[in-house]
């Protein structure tokens, strides 16, 4: 082999190690964020005889609702069948939905307008309500300390009840004896 001579400067450099080149960044590049790439989406592929969902879970539902008897499984397997075109169908129609409004991501409104518009999917209307009654919580102002008269600036109404001291329960003098009848009526006495 022949021996090479490095000078203190040069750094010896094998074919396979990245080059230090890679790693030299602009400074304007470093502000910048790297951009996805869209993997192109794997088409879905059921071998013949065979549904995507599991046979098992479609047979617990199924046996979940008592007013079904016992079926056989190649029902199961078509009720399988049937909800895999189902929830084809429904997420095509929203997704034309979400399209038609210039998105890629589909909303609770895409399915709602469906449910409403297309007969195919009315009976969802239950279901899929048209409004969200569940919104995300309304942020409340904060009060003002002189706005409160009761003296408790800050302090939540459940706050303020548990710290009230408890007031001594003053009792009657008079302690009657109640005294239960046969029938099941009361009498004092």
């Amino acid at each position: 082999m022949a021996s090479r001579s490095t000078s203190p400067t040069e750094i010896p450099v094998e074919a396979d190690a990245p080059s230090i080149d890679s790693h030299n960044h602009d400074p304007k590049d470093i502000g910048e964020k790297k951009k996805r790439v869209k993997k192109a989406p794997q088409p879905v592929v059921r071998e013949a005889g065979k549904s995507l969902f599991p046979v098992s879970r479609v047979q617990k539902i199924i046996k979940a609702d008592k007013d079904i008897p016992i079926i056989a499984k190649e029902a199961t397997f078509l009720i399988s069948l049937a909800t895999e075109e189902f929830i084809k169908r429904l997420c095509e129609a929203a997704h034309k939905s979400a399209e038609r409004n210039s998105r890629q991501t589909i909303q609770h409104k895409d399915l709602a307008t469906i449910v409403r518009k297309d007969d195919e999917f009315l009976f969802l209307e239950d279901i899929i309500p048209w409004s969200i009654t569940d919104g995300p919580a309304v942020k409340r102002k904060p009060k003002q300390p002189g706005a409160d008269s009761s003296g408790d600036a800050g302090l939540t109404l459940l706050d303020q009840f548990v710290s009230k001291k408890a007031e001594p329960v003053v009792e009657d003098g008079l302690e009657e004896d109640i005294m239960m009848n046969d029938d099941g009526t009361m009498t004092v006495g």
